[in-house]
């Protein structure tokens, strides 16, 4: 680039910056005419004494004159948790803010929370000044109470609804721990809790309050991406049990390892390997609904015993750049890296669903030779096109099966919606005595008459 072009943008981008940042524009502070994109900003969820991300506000002038906004400024002033960008300059309050005619600007907003207070909601008012009348943009954000958690371990603790926990790294439980209902345990990135051997774990969720396990970034469409943390595993040894809870976007949901799980009225979602991956375990479930897992909603390996009922294994999972075959469900003898095998001493799955989009088949079998490979599938829904590998109708261990598509209202990422449809052939297909053993589905509605197969009647 020749010498003069340089010079001469630079003086370009001088004039501009010094034009940006004067405050003696020879334009008349406007009147009337101004208007917002909304009259409300809402800033996500932030925990205290941490940011959140950044919001924007545009700012019109329908006057067809250049013209200045004599003040900008927040009400709380510098007590305010909130900051602002305006036309590139960062502050509380800025004075002859230039808009020219017919033409916009951006106030970008952002909140840097303190302590929270006993009232979670925070607010304060952004005021625009004219020389005829104030105008005003509500902002509005939940500033979420926290402990912060990082590469520790813990002995015993009870994590209830009034405190939410943040855990990056990685946080152990030596000894007990209680999740009570209502409960947030937020996951940094590749963040893991581990419930140590011979550790007890037990999560008191209720159908109105789930407690819940997610990824720290507030915004809800990190909901419906995998991947935002790692895992929750459960050591050999250890004793869990588990109600009402909703495990969402890791890498794997729940890693049991050689421990007892007792789980029911859950939803685990969108995780980039496996909703549950189970290592020659011993668990126990019923009303769960399983959706969305590059490998495998439900991997079984080395082995166990398992038994799970009225629930649902979905697996819609199709995220650009992953080659898993998103099983519902995955059952082996032999270990994931195939250096040990243990028998299956037990497999039941009954009044279920199986059901995926990226294989012929919804359910995998491996079974090596030499050690036992027991299970029993009674009265499902499963996804069967390939018999030659599998035939769900006539193979020992099936029976009254039904091949069929369950017609899921949406088990897309963001909606992770397996109610049935109207028209599903799964309605009131359930065996009795399945449903009279467990009455009611997992939103608290009985399905003693005519029980529709899967978590939800």
């Amino acid at each position: 680039m020749k010498l003069r072009t340089i010079l001469f943008s630079t003086a370009i981008f001088g004039g501009l910056l010094f034009q940006s940042c004067r405050d003696d524009f020879d334009f008349d502070p406007i009147s009337t005419g101004l208007s917002f994109n909304k009259d409300t900003v809402n800033v996500d969820t932030v925990f205290n004494n941490r940011k959140s991300e950044t919001y924007v506000l545009k700012v019109y002038n329908s006057d067809k004159d250049d013209k200045v906004i004599p003040k900008i400024y927040l009400n709380k002033g510098e007590n305010s948790y909130f900051n602002l960008n305006v036309d590139g300059r960062a502050g509380r309050s800025f004075e002859n803010v230039p808009i020219r005619g017919k033409d916009s600007l951006f106030v970008f907003v952002e909140i840097q929370a303190k302590e929270a207070n006993v009232n979670p909601l925070y607010d304060d008012e952004l005021i625009f000044e004219t020389s005829s009348e104030n105008k005003q943009v509500k902002l509005l954000s939940w500033v979420e109470k926290a402990e912060f958690l990082k590469d520790q371990t813990i002995g015993s603790a009870t994590w209830d609804q009034n405190t939410s926990q943040v855990i990056s790294g990685n946080v152990t439980i030596s000894n007990s721990l209680n999740v009570e209902a209502g409960a947030k345990i937020y996951f940094e990135k590749d963040a893991s809790l581990t419930i140590a051997e011979n550790a007890n774990f037990t999560v008191n969720g209720s159908v109105n309050n789930f407690a819940k396990f997610r990824s720290a970034r507030h915004d809800t469409r990190y909901d419906s991406l995998p991947n935002q943390w790692n895992k929750i595993e459960l050591k050999p040894n250890s004793s869990s049990t588990i109600n009402y809870a909703k495990i969402i976007g890791g890498n794997i949901g729940l890693e049991v390892n050689q421990s007892k799980l007792d789980i029911q009225n859950s939803y685990i979602v969108n995780h980039q390997s496996y909703g549950i991956s189970a290592n020659n375990a011993e668990i126990n479930g019923f009303n769960l609904l399983l959706n969305n897992s590059n490998y495998a909603a439900l991997a079984i390996f080395n082995g166990g015993k398992y038994a799970f009922y009225q629930s649902t294994f979905a697996n819609y999972f199709n995220m650009i750049g992953t080659a898993g075959p998103a099983y519902s469900l995955y059952l082996s003898n032999e270990s994931e890296d195939e250096s040990t095998t243990n028998p299956l001493t037990q497999a039941i799955f009954a009044n279920s669903i199986f059901y995926n989009e990226r294989t012929p088949n919804a359910i995998a079998f491996n079974n090596i030779s030499g050690a036992a490979f027991n299970y029993l599938f009674d009265t499902n829904m499963i996804k069967n096109a390939d018999t030659s590998t599998l035939d769900v109708t006539s193979t020992n261990g099936f029976v009254g099966n039904i091949v069929d598509n369950p017609l899921f209202i949406d088990g897309s990422y963001t909606a992770n919606n397996l109610r049935l449809g109207e028209e599903s052939p799964a309605k009131g297909k359930g065996k009795q005595t399945y449903a009279n053993q467990y009455p009611n589905d997992i939103f608290g509605i009985s399905r003693v008459s005519l029980p529709n197969l899967g978590a939800i009647q």
